[in-house]
Parts: structure tokens; C-alpha cells; sequence
């Protein structure tokens, strides 16, 4: 599934030859892959749906809400890699972006219709619309830009949990600056466009502990 990643261009020549062997680069690739945006939205809509909808009443929103929101974009995305229509899962060509922001919007929406039908928790609805919000403003940003989505995913999802785990989790705040490391090592951002992305992801994440709040 992964095996695109060798041949992804990277425009910064320091990253050819020789530093592509070193183990750092080969973590920074792992990290990319293992807490990808898809990956730790997923987690967190998981967690949702459990925490706030008990077991096992929580597996069928867990389910739609993944299913909408992540996996079916995500199957999309790899077929479309398979046929050689984009350049690789990440979308790394930024102008290839839009349609499938679109098309991920469109799939998200058939989950919230199909979600309130079951009558998910409301927690769970407010991450999915969360997510929407920032899969518009990454879509926004990057019609001009290259914001990081890896980071500002990862920034929302610690923040949104605080606002129904405590405080404490603001320890795990140390993942979206690996991450930030990982997205720059790899040559995918500028430490710029990983720091954009934790601004978009604390504002989004800060909305959806509102959003959940009394």
C-alpha cells in the first residue's frame, strides 16, 4: 500500500542521495505514515463514539463516522495512486487537492445525514463538523499555499480531547511536534507551513471543545 512513498518528489535537493539512506529520514517516513491526518481522525472519532455513546451502542457510529469521514476518501485517494492519477497518498502535488477535499467533504456529508439518523451523541457529530472545518480551511489555505495537514490534524486532535479527557492530555502535545519534525525532515513542509498548521489545528480543536462544552 505504501510502496509509492521511494519515488515521491522532494524539492529540496539536500534530501537526495545520501540522506534518504539514514535512519532519520526513514523515521520521519514512518511517522508520516503511522499518525497520517486519515489515522488520527479516525482514533479520535473512535473515541468518541465509545466514550460518549458506551459499547456497544458506539460501534455503528464508530463505524459510519470512519467509514464517511476517513476510509472511503482514503480508498479513493489509493485507487486513484494505483491508476496513476495523483502522485502519491499524501497528495503531495497540492494542485490535485481540491477535487479530492471536495469529494471527502461530499462523503462526510452522507456520514452526518446517516449519523444523526442513528442518533449518534452529539460529541461525535461535533468532530465529524470539526473535521469538516478543517478539511475547508486546509482547502482554503492550500489553493495559494501548501499548509501542513499532518500537523494541524494532529494539534486538533490533542486539543479536542482535552476538552473531555482533562488537561493531563496536553502532555501529548509532544506528538504533533514529532510529526512537525517528520513533515520537514521529509522535505514535504517548511517549519513555516508545519507551524501554520498547528495554528489551524489549535483553532479548530479550541471550536470543538466550545462546541462540546454546556
Amino acid at each position: 500500500m505504501h510502496h509509492h512513498d521511494d519515488s515521491r518528489p522532494l524539492p529540496d535537493p539536500v534530501l537526495s542521495g545520501r540522506r534518504r539512506d539514514t535512519g532519520l529520514y526513514r523515521a520521519a517516513t514512518i511517522v508520516s505514515e503511522v499518525l497520517a491526518p486519515a489515522v488520527l481522525v479516525s482514533l479520535f472519532l473512535v473515541i468518541l463514539a465509545f466514550r460518549f455513546a458506551g459499547w456497544p451502542a458506539g460501534l455503528p457510529t464508530a463505524l459510519v463516522a470512519v467509514g464517511f469521514t476517513t476510509a472511503l476518501p482514503l480508498a479513493g485517494v489509493l485507487a486513484l495512486v494505483r491508476r496513476g492519477s495523483i502522485t502519491d497518498h499524501h497528495v503531495s502535488d497540492r494542485r490535485q487537492r481540491a477535487p479530492i477535499l471536495g469529494a471527502t467533504l461530499v462523503s462526510i456529508a452522507l456520514g452526518l445525514g446517516l449519523l444523526l439518523a442513528i442518533d449518534a451523541p452529539w460529541e461525535l457529530i461535533s468532530g465529524v463538523l470539526c473535521t469538516v472545518g478543517g478539511v475547508v480551511a486546509v482547502l482554503l489555505v492550500n489553493l495559494a499555499w501548501k499548509l501542513s495537514a499532518h500537523s494541524a490534524v494532529a494539534v486538533f486532535v490533542v486539543v479536542g480531547s482535552m476538552g473531555f479527557a482533562g488537561g493531563w492530555i496536553a502532555v501529548l502535545l509532544v506528538v504533533p511536534l514529532i510529526i512537525g519534525w517528520s513533515r520537514v525532515t521529509l522535505g514535504a513542509h517548511t517549519a513555516g507551513q508545519v507551524l501554520a498548521g498547528y495554528v489551524v489545528g489549535a483553532v479548530i480543536g479550541g471550536a470543538f471543545v466550545l462546541a462540546i462544552s454546556d
